[in-house]
């Protein structure tokens, strides 16, 4: 379904990332790979590969900080003078912060909540979106959340920071249609992550939504037919 596609995947050591790594260089792409630890990039891409039977040319890992304008760009600059373009970027990164109220959040967690979650994503776009658009053709799935419609108690940097993505998705969208390129967010509930299940030892974890279903999804608005898909804020509720 991707076969010759460039695809970004950013966070792609975390639960949700390596598994759309996975089946996104399952489905022919050519997959680059970034996160903060160069160890666990390395260890993923040779997994991938050992396990789909790749060459190694086609999974390309390079470490940044998403919060940072110039590591952004030189992610970017590094794939495309590796395989000469970028198709698609898929918008992993992020993390949620919580457990306070709004009075009782500092500055310095506001912000490093919404670097870690917005910020990256748009630092990411604004890096892409120039190739795809010379092109003609791209794609673009951040993944936001459910808490970013239906907001909960205790996170409201969190909130705001989802709900801004799926924003920055639908501007991508209405400013970039012309130019070949769909954006989309997904709104999943909670994750089936090892994380997830020790955070929440006694939560019924068969109402979860697991990331293999949410990888899928990523595949197809990845593909030819996910075009007709774009600015949209796609519920992933499971039977949360």
């Amino acid at each position: 379904m991707l076969s010759g596609k460039m695809v970004l995947i950013t966070g792609a050591t975390g639960a949700l990332g390596r598994v759309t790594a996975r089946r996104v260089a399952g489905e022919g792409a050519r997959t680059a790979l970034t996160g903060r630890n160069r160890g666990a990039l390395e260890e993923l891409a040779a997994s991938i590969a050992t396990e789909l039977s790749l060459p190694g040319d086609r999974i390309f890992v390079q470490t940044a900080d998403l919060g940072s304008q110039e590591d952004v760009q030189g992610l970017v600059d590094s794939v495309v003078g590796h395989w000469g373009g970028i198709d698609a970027l898929v918008n992993i990164a992020g993390g949620w912060r919580g457990g306070k109220p709004v009075a009782e959040v500092s500055e310095k967690e506001w912000d490093e909540t919404l670097d870690t979650n917005l910020r990256s994503a748009f630092l990411a776009c604004r890096a892409v979106v120039p190739i795809m658009a010379k092109k003609g053709w791209g794609r673009i799935v951040s993944i936001s959340s459910r808490a970013a419609e239906n907001p909960g108690a205790g996170q409201a940097a969190y909130n705001v920071a989802k709900a801004g993505l799926i924003a920055l998705t639908a501007s991508i969208a209405a400013e970039y249609r012309r130019s070949g390129l769909a954006a989309n967010a997904i709104l999943p509930s909670i994750i089936d992550t090892p994380q997830n299940r020790t955070a929440m030892p006694d939560a019924d974890t068969s109402r979860w939504v697991t990331p293999e279903e949410i990888a899928s999804l990523i595949v197809y608005l990845l593909s030819e037919e996910g075009g007709s898909l774009n600015g949209a804020a796609i519920p992933v509720y499971g039977r949360v």
